[in-house]
């Protein structure tokens, strides 16, 4: 009874007091049952000799046939690496169809624990026809899918598995059975068979600890079949039934990944954002995303502002990632009210991405423009410069050129600009895009010094042109000019003319 109900300590005891006084017949019994107490408490060199003891003093007793096998179990719990040299010599023995099928499966086990599961799978394959108890072979049945699962077999997991379940159709093991069979058909996309092991698990064994893991691959199954509506209600199954479930998360991506493509953006927004709490590391990039294009399609600019800023910072390329549509929009909307630094952060992020997929080259012009306008000339002049490389409509590349020419002014590269302003006199031979080239001829000489010769140019303008938006900028120009270059009288008639002509200028 001590044994029975684990008294193991208690059952030594009193073993030690009374083994002197036993009667002979009695000794083998109670010396078996001493040695497993000391192998259930972790004793294995005690038990190990109380073994040998018993097969020493009573070969012949059915004790000893026992002991021999126990002591299998014992050299299995210390010394796994010496079980298979021990049960080659027990089964040279001729120990009973049980005990020699028991001994294979020891064997068995200890190659598995090894992680040679080609030669356990061997033994365990073998044991389908053995003499061992329902459960053991049941247990074995078990280990021969796991090992072909270790092996990465999908056909030979998929027989395994069936072989199971056709043979112990009531075992309590069987949801976890159908569960590797599942994932097996999974894998051999095989999804109706899938989903036919996992309807099972939900539905006849609603307890099953397998049951979580079963829901979550029902929903990925239904995704990949494209059967969106009964994947997100897997999912929202899940999410109501397991709450805290470590892949809540992903329910919440696929859902809110679900509603986005749908359009649903709201819905969308609600679940992307929980995914992305729930497990940053792995859904911060693909919700961020989502969740951008969402505020992106509501128009919902503040929003959408302060979600890009937030993925910009975070990310390690900045804002390469960023949809360009998204980039491109904020940074045109942001010029349009003058928020020019607002506008260079969005267009200067969409100009370092390579594939801008329909994006046109204009926005460009927009970031040349706003550095010009924050005096970040080195960027303006190097979005200018990239407009003009795939610029095909003349007016816009001219348009770009004078605004070129205006920055190459104001980093001192008068060669540069002279080059501009013909090239513009060249593509627009007449009209106000060629009068401003030539006052941007004129702003060359005044940056090289030629003050005399600027005026001229600036003159030229004015006679040349009669147009409220040239003629009084022209006029200024020159007069300004010439003043610098000392000719005061005509510096003096120049300022009252545009006073005259002009009494409204203001400059500029």
């Amino acid at each position: 009874m001590q044994y029975l109900t684990g008294q193991y300590a208690q059952l030594l005891g009193d073993y030690r007091k009374e083994q002197e006084k036993l009667p002979e017949p009695a000794q083998a019994e109670v010396l078996l049952l001493a040695a497993n107490s000391e192998r259930q408490l972790g004793h294995p060199k005690a038990a190990e000799e109380l073994y040998r003891q018993i097969m020493a003093k009573f070969p012949d007793r059915e004790e000893a046939k026992d002991a021999a096998y126990q002591r299998l179990i014992n050299v299995y719990n210390s010394d796994p690496s010496a079980l298979l040299t021990e049960v080659e010599q027990f089964l040279a023995t001729n120990p009973t169809g049980e005990r020699a099928d028991q001994a294979k499966l020891l064997k068995a086990e200890a190659l598995y624990k090894q992680q040679n599961y080609t030669d356990a799978a061997s033994i365990y394959s073998e044991l389908r026809a053995s003499e061992l108890s329902s459960k053991l072979r049941a247990e074995s049945a078990y280990k021969l899918g796991l090992c072909y699962v270790q092996t990465k077999n999908i056909p030979q997991i998929i027989e395994a598995f069936t072989y199971y379940v056709q043979t112990f159709p009531d075992n309590p093991q069987v949801p976890a059975v159908l569960a590797q069979r599942a994932l097996a058909y999974e894998e051999d996309k095989n999804y109706n068979a899938a989903l036919v092991d996992l309807n099972t698990i939900l539905g006849k064994y609603p307890g099953a600890h397998e049951r979580e893991a079963a829901l979550q691959l029902k929903a990925l199954i239904l995704g990949q079949q494209e059967n969106t509506k009964t994947m997100v209600e897997t999912f929202r199954q899940l999410l109501k039934e397991f709450p805290k479930s470590s892949v809540a998360a992903q329910a919440q991506y696929y859902i809110g990944k679900a509603a986005f493509e749908a359009k649903d953006y709201k819905t969308a927004m609600t679940a992307l954002n929980a995914a992305r709490q729930l497990n940053k590391e792995q859904y911060y990039n693909l919700a961020s995303l989502r969740l951008i294009l969402c505020q992106f399609y509501l128009k919902d600019r503040a929003a959408l502002t302060k979600e890009v800023n937030s993925f910009m910072a975070q990310s390690r390329n900045g804002g390469m990632n960023v949809p360009p549509e998204v980039l491109e929009w904020l940074g045109i909307e942001y010029y349009k009210e003058k928020n020019y630094e607002a506008a260079e952060k969005y267009l200067s992020a969409l100009g370092k991405i390579d594939n801008r997929g329909s994006i046109k080259p204009d926005f460009l012009f927009y970031l040349g423009d706003a550095a010009t306008k924050l005096k970040n000339l080195p960027e303006s002049e190097e979005a200018f410069g990239k407009y003009l490389q795939v610029a095909k409509d003349p007016a816009g590349k001219a348009k770009v050129l004078l605004a070129l020419g205006a920055v190459k002014i104001g980093v001192h590269k008068p060669d540069d600009a002279q080059k501009i302003a013909e090239e513009i006199m060249t593509l627009q031979p007449e009209g106000r895009v060629n009068a401003e080239a030539r006052l941007l001829a004129g702003d060359v000489q005044l940056e090289r010094g030629n003050f005399d010769d600027a005026g001229k140019a600036f003159m030229g303008v004015a006679l040349l042109y009669d147009d409220p938006a040239i003629t009084p900028r022209a006029l200024d120009k020159a007069s300004s000019a010439y003043q610098r270059a000392g000719k005061t009288t005509e510096a003096d008639r120049l300022a009252r003319e545009l006073h005259e002509r002009y009494p409204n200028y203001a400059g500029g």
